[in-house]
């Protein structure tokens, strides 16, 4: 008996709709993906970062990291924008872009000690190792998603 295009188009339909739903169910689909560890930093990083960014920072991002109508919040929206981002790129976007009114002007320690005090200051806490200061060991290293609440600035 021939097989009509009808005939050969349900066949295809169960097919695909029977392989989805197997792999609708499937415990490997539906598992969560491994969340990147948090990248070491000690307190003395995170301490040297606080203090540039009194200095280099909060004139812009204010002092308390909640940002205002022009500059961004780097609480919790922070966070959101660059969670499993190499570190390496955020470092360098420090370095190349800030501050505003002089960019270039941080070194790769500095522009890392304000990664460091970014980390802490979002819910990361300080451990024995730095955070490294070399770009292709931070480009291991990702951002982690870290559960803290909500940014409370008005710039969203």
């Amino acid at each position: 008996m021939p097989r009509t295009p009808f005939a050969r188009l349900m066949r295809s339909r169960v097919f695909h709709a029977a392989a989805l739903s197997i792999a609708s169910a499937s415990p490997l689909h539906a598992a969560r993906p491994v969340a990147a560890p948090v990248p070491s930093f000690t307190a003395e990083q995170a301490q040297h970062g606080a203090d540039l960014y009194q200095t280099a920072c909060a004139m812009c991002h204010g002092a308390d990291l909640n940002g205002n109508f022009q500059t961004p919040s780097l609480k919790g929206r922070l966070v959101a924008n660059w969670a499993g981002t190499p570190l390496s790129r955020l470092t360098g976007y420090i370095q190349r872009a800030m501050p505003l009114m002089a960019p270039g002007t941080l070194s790769t320690e500095d522009a890392t000690a304000l990664v460091a005090f970014l980390l802490h200051e979002n819910g990361a806490a300080p451990g024995k190792s730095p955070l490294p200061a070399v770009e292709k060991r931070q480009a291991f290293l990702k951002f982690p998603a870290l559960a803290i609440g909500p940014d409370k600035s008005s710039a969203k």
